[in-house]
């Protein structure tokens, strides 16, 4: 497994474990600092790396590191609600953005594996 196949795997895992919150698997009160951070999670430092940048190409590491950052800001809402007691029902819009942005994120990663 390359380096950008390990950050889509980091990215998934961290997907799936905050999805369990919002659909009942999991008792986890999230860190809202830590959900709103995006350079908290694995994928975050990874893309803190000179690595990252080389593997991908400047154009590309830019685009996804900001979406990188709205999909951590989007997370952080959600957190928020779902922290306040809020059910899927009323994050459902930011749920639709967040899956959005994590499949934006998975996809920009792979197109970093075609680079010359």
């Amino acid at each position: 497994m390359d380096a950008i196949d390990s950050a889509v795997m980091a990215h998934r895992s961290w997907v799936a474990r905050f999805k369990t919150a919002f659909q009942g698997n999991n008792r986890e009160v999230f860190d809202l600092d830590r959900a709103k951070d995006d350079k908290a999670c694995e994928l975050g430092h990874w893309l803190s790396a000179e690595e990252s940048k080389a593997l991908l190409g400047d154009e590309n590491w830019q685009i996804i590191m900001l979406i990188h950052a709205n999909f951590h800001e989007n997370a952080g809402e959600i957190a928020a609600l779902l922290n306040q007691g809020k059910t899927f029902q009323d994050t459902q819009a930011l749920i639709t953005r967040f899956d959005d942005l994590s499949k934006q994120l998975v996809k920009l990663l792979m197109q970093g594996k075609k680079r010359p």
